[in-house]
């Protein structure tokens, strides 16, 4: 089956069920339906990395949402061909989605969602802020005390949360995307004062976000984009970095516009069109 007949198919199937809801018949809407395709949505919910932080060309939309054209929603729905509803916003924690992301979910025509959120939630910003001085001991702290939120109290926000998406947007193919580690575990100007050790810690709390998210995904039957293993070599202080070492702005430690190319292609293949 050719990609478009496959989303002509996955249309009609959608306006049917839209029809039988209403008491129609399908017949007279099929010719309609299948010349137009943009019934099919696809919701990119999430956070600073969901949104395309760092990776340039932000949106003049009146937010503060930092939403790249760069961002790998806007990349994978070149291929998707749907309506995009770009929800992902900076500084998103997990009751931010639930408040501000899930409005354009509905349960006939949203054929897609990603979501990506879980690191504010962490705290990840508040630790690097910690961890870029010289006090190896308050970064340590800062980075036991995120382990203990993604431990305990992580799993029920993201349970919660997935558990709106998944009944608000029955019929979608719904993909969690996680973050990759941030350093290459060496020295360089971008990491600051963050030593290779202390490197090595952050990377394992974002393998320990990494596991209870995918953990949390697998427990919905979310297929888990799990990008580590595309972004490995190139952490903040390897010799071609994905990711941004310290800018003096909101864009540091985040991917830059290659690091969403890797995003894309780690996504796209779970996203089923």
């Amino acid at each position: 089956m050719s990609f478009k007949e496959g989303k002509s198919r996955r249309v009609l199937t959608r306006v049917a069920a839209v029809a039988a809801a209403a008491g129609f018949g399908v017949a007279g809407l099929a010719g309609s339906a299948s010349a137009d395709i943009t019934i099919q949505q696809y919701v990119a919910l999430g956070d600073s990395f969901a949104s395309g932080v760092g990776a340039g060309d932000y949106a003049d939309d009146g937010t503060d949402c930092y939403r790249s054209a760069n961002a790998y929603a806007q990349q994978a729905n070149v291929e998707l061909g749907e309506r995009l509803w770009f929800e992902a916003c900076s500084g998103a924690r997990i009751e931010d989605v639930v408040a501000n992301q899930l409005n354009h979910l509905y349960p006939v025509n949203t054929e897609h969602v990603t979501i990506g959120v879980g690191g504010n939630d962490a705290g990840f910003s508040s630790v690097l802020t910690a961890c870029a001085g010289t006090d190896t001991a308050l970064c340590k702290t800062a980075i036991t005390n995120a382990r203990t939120v993604i431990t305990d109290s992580l799993p029920a926000e993201l349970d919660d949360l997935y558990t709106r998406v998944e009944t608000k947007a029955a019929s979608a193919d719904i993909v969690v995307v996680g973050n990759p580690r941030l350093f290459n575990e060496t020295a360089c100007s971008g990491a600051l004062a963050i030593t290779p050790e202390e490197q090595a810690l952050l990377n394992d709390a974002a393998d320990l976000l990494a596991e209870t998210t995918a953990s949390v995904a697998a427990d919905h039957g979310f297929d888990f984009a799990d990008p580590r293993a595309a972004f490995e070599g190139h952490g903040v202080c390897s010799a071609d970095p994905w990711i941004l070492g310290y800018t003096g702005t909101l864009e540091s430690f985040h991917p830059t516009a290659a690091g969403q190319d890797a995003y894309t292609d780690v996504v796209l293949p779970l996203l089923d069109y």
